[in-house]
C-alpha cells in the first residue's frame, strides 16, 4: 500500500474516533500492480500491519482492498499499542 495523504502517521492516536478516522481516510492507494493482482484472486488476502493502535488504519485499508476487488481481507497485527 502507498500512503498518499491523510494526517501524519500517529497524529490522531490521542484524539477522538472522528479525528482518528480522518487521519487515515483516503490516506492510502493501491498500486496498479497490486490492483491487477487482486482482480485475479478469488480468495481472501492477508493484510499485515506492524502495530495496532486505534484500528482505524486496518479498517480503512481493508475497505480500500475490498473496493479494489479483494474477495476478503484477513487482518494480522504483529503488536498492539497500550
Amino acid at each position: 500500500m502507498t500512503r498518499i495523504g491523510g494526517g501524519p502517521p500517529g497524529a490522531a492516536s490521542t484524539s477522538n474516533s472522528v479525528q482518528r478516522l480522518a487521519a487515515v481516510h483516503d490516506a492510502f492507494a493501491v498500486p496498479p500492480d497490486l490492483a491487477e493482482a487482486l482482480a485475479g484472486i478469488d480468495a481472501p488476502v492477508l493484510l499485515v500491519d506492524d502495530l495496532w493502535d486505534t484500528g482505524w488504519t486496518m479498517a480503512a485499508v481493508t475497505r480500500l482492498l475490498r473496493r479494489q476487488g479483494a474477495a476478503g481481507v484477513l487482518p494480522l497485527t504483529l503488536a498492539m499499542a497500550g
